[in-house]
């Protein structure tokens, strides 16, 4: 769908300048085109909506092209790999920037005129360096993020003899796979799918596949990931729903599961569609205040665009990453955390949220992206991901073992890179 935004007149604002590219004139009109996907059209359409945009963006018109998450990043990929013609501003998810970190087509944005690392001197760390290539290119900048968190459904627990406060208060994986036991003595079903928590031990799996250019190490971490998802399997404690597909979304609401891992995003989908009658869901950190994040999103601008449409493209992408106006109307918009950590000490930031039982889960997440380790992506990682992610299915499946999986793996990700 293709929609239209077009502001009125006002006070421009001058953004960064270069001999190469032209620099943004606030007298000038401009049109920006924004591909997108899933649920940020309306979040963005809040934000240019805005008094404090349309005042300092009188020229600039906005159009969307916007669709699910699938067909939109196999559209990118597509162009970018063909050179053909992009959006001005391209929204990418966390999980496809190190494809395109291999791939190549994106704006490095940490270069003059555009100086990103500076520009986002406020925007979380983790998610910068998520963004950043291992020799200092900046592909994109984060836009929203998501601190992974465990949701529970409290009155479930309770149902089936499990105190919630074994949940918040569990250090170890091994605690959750108990309380996932006792569950399942009382005929409850912890998770949806064991592989729900496969990339949080390492760190959401957004960058950190290789040290010192050996892959998968240190081999413990990695190990650690396989023996969970076999400890999750082993235990019966997971339904064996596909991500996605209906019994895993209706399982949220009818009972179906009592646990779930994921990112700040997933509480906005529970409260606005996906379970919205439902009263009990609640959220507390994972296991030992793990830092994970699963999610995020990042804006681009395409090594194609026209220079005289990169420096406009760049004002809006300063101003919806390093803007609080932005950032909190996209956040009430659509539940997307805030990559602007200035924002986190924003009263909204610090209200009950009734849905989730009243609780302040909103700081729970800001901790957890505050604690969050560096990890810069590699033209690697993307082939890394697939591999790895084929040797945790062959693990939950029983095809392989634990060490055979690992070592499978890393043959495999050699073969590849070099």
């Amino acid at each position: 769908m293709v929609m239209t935004a077009v502001f009125a007149a006002g006070q421009g604002e001058a953004g960064a300048s270069g001999s190469a590219i032209p620099a943004y004139d606030p007298n000038k009109q401009y049109e920006v085109s924004l591909g997108l996907y899933g649920d940020l059209e309306a979040a963005y359409t809040a934000v240019f909506a805005s008094e404090d945009f349309k005042k300092k963006f009188p020229n600039v018109t906005i159009t969307y092209q916007t669709s699910d998450f699938g067909g939109h990043h196999s559209r990118l990929t597509t162009v970018l790999a063909a050179n053909e013609a992009t959006n001005d501003i391209e929204a990418l998810e966390v999980g496809y920037i190190a494809q395109f970190v291999e791939g190549g087509g994106l704006t490095n944005l940490a270069q003059a005129p555009f100086n990103g690392a500076q520009v986002g001197k406020d925007l979380v760390d983790f998610a910068m360096a998520n963004a950043t290539t291992t020799d200092g290119a900046l592909v994109a900048m984060p836009v929203d993020i998501a601190p992974a968190v465990m949701f529970y459904r409290e009155e479930l627990v309770k149902a089936a003899g499990v105190d919630p406060q074994d949940i918040i208060n569990a250090q170890t994986w091994d605690d959750i796979i108990e309380i996932g036991e006792q569950l399942k003595a009382a005929g409850q079903i912890a998770f949806p799918h064991a592989n729900d928590v496969a990339l949080v031990p390492i760190n959401g799996g957004k960058g950190g596949w290789f040290q010192d250019g050996k892959p998968l190490e240190p081999k413990q971490k990695f190990m650690n990931v396989l023996e969970l998802v076999k400890a999750v399997r082993d235990a019966g404690i997971d339904a064996d729903y596909g991500a996605w597909s209906g019994p895993w979304v209706e399982s949220f609401k009818n009972g179906d599961v009592a646990m779930m891992v994921n990112g700040a995003w997933f509480g906005g989908a529970l409260r606005t569609w996906m379970a919205p009658e439902v009263t009990d869901w609640r959220i507390t950190y994972l296991p030992g205040k793990f830092p994970a994040a699963l999610g995020g999103t990042y804006l681009g601008i395409p090594e194609q665009v026209p220079a005289d449409k990169k420096a406009v493209a760049w004002e809006i992408i300063k101003y919806l990453t390093t803007s609080e106006n932005a950032q909190l109307i996209t956040f009430e918009t659509i539940d997307a955390y805030p990559a602007l950590t200035t924002t986190y000490d924003d009263p909204v930031m610090n209200e009950d949220v009734a849905y989730f039982g009243g609780d302040k889960v909103r700081q729970i997440f800001a901790d957890v992206a505050q604690s969050m380790p560096n990890a810069k992506v590699s033209e690697y990682d993307a082939t890394a991901l697939a591999i790895w992610g084929n040797a945790v299915t062959s693990v939950i499946t029983g095809q392989a073992g634990v060490e055979q999986a690992y070592n499978e793996a890393k043959a495999q990700i050699l073969a590849a890179i070099q």
